[in-house]
């Protein structure tokens, strides 16, 4: 019911989110924590003087994307000054 609940009516939608969030942040170890909630995370960031950084992993994918677009810009700059 949290993750593929079918909701009938708005309050079993809000529902639904809710769980699905409530989940997420306390119940769900991330691989990008090192095994920790978003709720552990978030305490002892809270509670420590230097907070231990998670930085996101590079997405190549999304990298290949930018790249595509800055090569088409290229292009059509150089088209433009020709």
């Amino acid at each position: 019911k949290v993750l593929f609940g079918k909701a009938h009516t708005y309050e079993e939608a809000a529902e639904i989110i809710y769980r699905t969030y409530e989940y997420y942040i306390y119940r769900y170890p991330q691989k990008r924590f090192h095994g920790k909630t978003a709720n552990q995370v978030r305490q002892e960031a809270l509670t420590a003087n230097t907070p231990e950084q998670y930085p996101i992993a590079p997405n190549r994918r999304i990298e290949r994307f930018w790249e595509g677009i800055e090569k088409s810009k290229a292009k059509h700059q150089a088209q433009a000054q020709q």
